[in-house]
């Protein structure tokens, strides 16, 4: 029989041992629960106190094992940075969803910081709401929904990996609930605000400085053009895009360019404006990669290069950041509907209400197209319906007429 460890005692028939570990004065417990050793520390340095503070842990365990209740409960950070681990590994593989880089962010710059100290089955409807009176705290407003939507889709996976790992039971997973403020009209462009930046970049591109700096004018005007004329989003959506990710299509004898594109709802595939073709062209033509080419073999050929780029570097943020100066330069950053800023995303709000103007798709064809739902557009581009009616609500006549006949009235008197 081998021989008992030095500091070693046994407990409970034998059933439990207390231990030492030579970096520490306390006394450890090992026992068996769950189908799994355990080990934790009593805290204790005296052994009589520790056998108590012992006999209390197993005995705990063994009674949350009888009633289905996890034996073992971990850090709310432990289990968070193990759930952010899963979903990059299914994004380095190609598999993982884009909106899981969006899950990773928040997890790591609110819910971690908040809730990282705290155990995961501790996590209850009250603590909860101390986040989301935190949250507000941190970020000076209250959130969006579709933010908050991103922070409870963020917490359930978190919880969905805690579960899986015998961490937390299901009865004890919170109900997360959305408070934030509804998100109202995105900030867009008028067809002559757009029609004026359109023009101004003519002048634009050929102000920047030789090199780098007039490379990305010249990219971000043709970046700019292609998202008004397809609808693709900007970021993830576009950037990610591949040359081989666009192919010709023929429909009713007549050929049309068609992107594949992956990103907030997986893969979509999109026809472009025809005009799109003299963009994708002049990229081409800058790139001495593929510029040896005529622009239908690089199409046929479906390069591995990728579209936006420049020296190979994704310029999302570069292309964020020049947007803003180009929009102040021209005078169109705010949005005087919305009193909101403009951003790169607003010219897939142009794309989508040129569409409705214009009546050139239904709403069903449009959602489908833009990779959203008939009830987004319909909530969200509600004005134009309400401009396509002004006629019927101005009345008979126009503004020119009314203005035409104030001229010829006399002034009031100023007095």
């Amino acid at each position: 029989m081998p021989q008992k460890a030095e500091h070693t005692v046994h407990i409970l028939e034998g059933k439990a041992t207390l231990y030492k570990r030579p970096t520490t004065p306390h006394w450890f417990v090992r026992y068996k629960a769950d189908n799994k050793w355990q080990r934790t520390t009593t805290k204790c340095e005296d052994l009589a106190k520790a056998k108590l503070k012992a006999v209390d842990i197993v005995m705990d365990a063994w009674f949350k094992e009888r009633h289905n209740i996890p034996v073992v409960s971990k850090r709310f950070k432990s289990v968070a940075l193990l759930a952010i681990k899963r979903m990059q590994d299914d994004l380095d593989v190609g598999v993982g969803k884009v909106v899981f880089k969006d899950y990773i962010r928040a997890i790591n710059n609110y819910i971690i910081p908040f809730l990282g100290l705290h155990n995961i089955d501790k996590i209850d409807r009250q603590l909860i709401a101390q986040f989301t009176d935190w949250r507000i705290t941190k970020m000076q407003r209250v959130p969006n929904a579709s933010t908050i939507n991103t922070h409870n889709s963020a917490l359930n996976r978190v919880f969905d990996t805690a579960l899986e790992y015998g961490y937390i039971t299901k009865s004890q997973v919170p109900t997360l609930r959305n408070e934030g403020v509804e998100s109202g009209r995105r900030p867009d462009f008028t067809k002559d605000e757009y029609i004026a930046l359109y023009k101004y970049m003519r002048t634009w591109v050929k102000e920047g400085r030789k090199g780098h700096e007039s490379a990305m004018r010249y990219l971000l005007r043709d970046y700019i053009l292609i998202l008004v004329n397809t609808g693709i989003r900007a970021g993830t959506e576009a950037m990610n895009l591949k040359w081989k990710h666009i192919v010709f299509f023929v429909e009713s004898n007549k050929h049309y360019l068609s992107f594949n594109v992956n990103g907030k709802t997986k893969h979509r595939e999109l026809t472009a404006r025809h005009r799109v073709a003299r963009y994708l062209q002049r990229i081409q033509q800058r790139n001495p990669k593929l510029n040896e080419m005529t622009f239908e073999e690089l199409i046929n050929k479906g390069s591995e290069e990728y579209v936006f780029r420049v020296n190979g570097k994704d310029a999302t943020t570069a292309f964020g950041r020049m947007f803003k100066r180009l929009l102040i330069a021209a005078n169109l950053l705010v949005d005087r509907r919305t009193d909101t800023q403009r951003t790169l995303y607003s010219l897939r709000h142009v794309y989508t209400t040129l569409a409705l103007t214009n009546e050139t798709m239904t709403t069903h064809v449009l959602a489908k197209h833009m990779g959203t739902s008939e009830t987004m557009i319909e909530n969200y581009y509600g004005h134009v319906d309400m401009r396509k009616k002004a006629p019927t609500i101005a009345g008979r006549g126009s503004i020119g007429a009314v203005l035409k006949k104030n001229k010829t009235t006399k002034p009031a008197n100023s007095n």
